[in-house]
């Protein structure tokens, strides 16, 4: 069958990938999805991986009752993060139980029986270490479902991981086609998906096209603590030449954090140098997802850290904490009464 159209909307996802490590795909690994189906809990489990999926997905095995190991490939977990949030989410997951190793390499995986074993390198040496457990998940991304469509028959871009190539506009290489969501890659959200979604319909059918704008485009990691980011962090805004000013605030000097006796990990604010400017956000907390939005909502509407820093936050909320580490720019808060402004 043959449907004709002026304009073509190319939504079709991504599915999970499997690296290309000797005896993994015989191994019956298991994914972000099928790892939900399971209908009895694994007394152990190997995650690959050391991102969003994997540290999320690790941390609900390990507290279900599972020995987890974690083996990412990057030096340390969440790799284009920050050193210090990075550090200290690893000591928190670690504390929990969790065996998280980096720098690994893995050089083949092994179904026995009822346990999966993985032969890998591990840090600078070039000795094999073995890790066994009865079931094995891999978080190491996904790909863009775009086999078997004609795409580039028609005259449709790919990257080399089969992504499709778009422009500000979401339109292809090809006039008249757009696409949306995981198939275009990062950044490879639900609601990013839905706003690119409504933007390219919108621009397939109308002659006034607009431009895709992520400029304060805020994300969380739903681990315990959470990982809650917007803008640039410090290892971005170094590559991007751009000189920053950084205002750290520990959990410990947030009155919420002690009236909830949890005051594992921190606030950081970053601002362009010798300037009012917010350019990003950092946020390792319980419920760091709640608080980015004010400053991404900052970012989007150029209000200046001064003025989070004088503007109203009710006492004992976890808003105040943007506040307390906007006056940490120029003030000691730990030094500051409750109240003080």
């Amino acid at each position: 069958m043959t449907y004709e159209a002026s304009s073509i909307l190319v939504a079709t996802g991504s599915r999970p990938w499997l690296p290309d490590i000797p005896g993994l795909a015989d191994s019956r690994p298991l994914n972000s999805t099928s790892a939900f189906e399971l209908t009895r809990l694994p007394e152990s489990m190997i995650v690959l991986g050391g991102r969003y999926i994997a540290l999320e997905v690790a941390q609900m095995f390990a507290r279900l009752g599972a020995r987890v190991t974690l083996l990412q490939r990057s030096g340390r977990i969440l790799p284009t993060e920050d050193a210090d949030l990075t550090e200290a989410l690893t000591g928190y997951l670690r504390e929990e139980g969790l065996r998280i190793e980096t720098s690994v390499r893995v050089r083949e995986v092994k179904r026995e029986s009822s346990r999966v074993v993985i032969h890998a390198l591990v840090g600078d040496g070039d000795e094999e270490q073995e890790f066994s457990a009865e079931q094995i998940l891999c978080a190491t991304g996904r790909r863009a479902n775009t086999e078997n469509l004609g795409l580039e028959e028609a005259g449709v871009r790919l990257s080399g991981q089969g992504e499709v190539l778009v422009d500000e506009h979401l339109q292809t290489s090809r006039l008249g086609i757009f696409a949306a969501g995981d198939v275009i890659g990062e950044p490879a959200f639900v609601y990013t998906a839905a706003y690119e979604g409504r933007l390219a319909a919108a621009n397939a059918l109308s002659p006034e096209l607009r431009q895709r704008d992520y400029l304060a485009l805020p994300w969380v990691i739903f681990s315990d603590p959470q990982v809650a980011g917007v803008g640039l962090n410090e290892l971005e805004a170094s590559r991007a030449g751009i000189e920053v000013d950084v205002a750290r605030l520990d959990l410990k000097n947030v009155p919420r954090a002690l009236a909830a006796r949890d005051t594992r990990g921190f606030i950081k604010l970053i601002r362009r140098k010798d300037s009012d400017e917010l350019i990003g956000a950092r946020i390792l907390a319980p419920e760091g997802g709640e608080q980015i939005m004010e400053a991404a909502l900052a970012i989007r509407h150029t209000i200046g850290v001064s003025d989070l820093a004088s503007a109203f936050h009710p006492y004992l909320t976890q808003s105040e904490g943007i506040k307390l580490c906007a006056q940490t720019f120029g003030k000691d808060v730990a030094k500051l009464s409750c109240c003080s402004a």
